[in-house]
């Protein structure tokens, strides 16, 4: 049994979703004319010119943090680089839309509060602050 613990594992093949076709936690994720490439990156999702990137392991997350990072990067094709943006989009699009209920909410934004910050992005407590507040909204 040991021996096939070791063995190498496949590499996760990459894999490009047409818009409209990405189906998260059973609900079908569109973005407009945004494709979707399912690909291992370093980040749990990223956005570029017409193309949301997602990292295999956002299908593992509950279903509401799995449409919150879809959400947010559809936000970034939408209004631009502004992370506070995409995020207060995201959970304003969950709640209204009712995929993220307070409950979820609540677990998306201990799962945020444990991230670090970048150049882009405030530290996880700071954006969990700012998530509640357009939630509340």
């Amino acid at each position: 049994m040991l021996l096939a613990l070791l063995l190498p594992q496949a590499a996760f093949a990459q894999r490009m979703i047409a818009p409209g076709a990405l189906q998260l936690s059973g609900y079908w994720a569109t973005c407009g004319p945004v494709q979707t490439e399912v690909v291992q990156i370093a980040d749990i999702a990223a956005s570029t010119r017409g193309r949301i990137i997602l990292n295999p392991n956002v299908f593992a997350l509950p279903r509401a943090q799995q449409l919150f990072w879809y959400t947010h990067e559809c936000a970034h094709q939408i209004f631009g680089p502004n992370e506070a943006v995409a995020d207060c989009w995201s959970v304003e699009q969950g709640r209204v839309q009712g995929w993220l209920t307070r409950g979820e909410f609540e677990q998306l934004a201990a799962s945020i509060s444990r991230l670090r910050g970048d150049a882009a992005h405030a530290d996880g407590p700071a954006r969990a602050a700012h998530l509640r507040l357009c939630y509340d909204r």
